[in-house]
């Protein structure tokens, strides 16, 4: 029995609010390792965190890994450090659960995709 072909254009659109890196990665994997909707919400998620990750190193990278308490005066490691890991830690379990841990999607230019930074 010959199973039809997808249509790409039925796979959802990525949520506006996902940054560029987060979208092109929804492009990426929805419709091929992710597909039911259980998987795509789950992925979204996993994006997400990746995206708050991605910014608390942003700001960690402008503002340094410490910083002074106004109150205090003492020195402590950067409060966005915690976030940061727990979300670090939210996306790579999402990444596990959809087996994206595994790199077995090909892209244009080869294995892997390589328009990260």
């Amino acid at each position: 029995m010959n199973k039809p072909k997808e249509n790409l254009e039925t796979w959802p659109e990525p949520p506006e609010h996902l940054t560029e890196k987060a979208k092109d990665l929804f492009r990426f994997y929805c419709g091929k390792t992710v597909r039911a909707p259980g998987q795509i919400a789950l992925l979204i998620r996993g994006l997400e965190a990746m995206d708050t990750a991605d910014e608390c190193g942003r700001v960690i990278r402008e503002e340094g890994l410490s910083v002074r308490s106004e109150r205090s005066g003492l020195v402590r490691q950067h409060p966005l450090l915690n976030t940061q890991r727990e979300a670090t830690a939210q996306m790579l379990k999402v990444w596990k659960e959809l087996h994206l841990n595994i790199n077995r999607q090909e892209a244009p230019n080869g294995w892997g995709y390589a328009g990260l930074s």
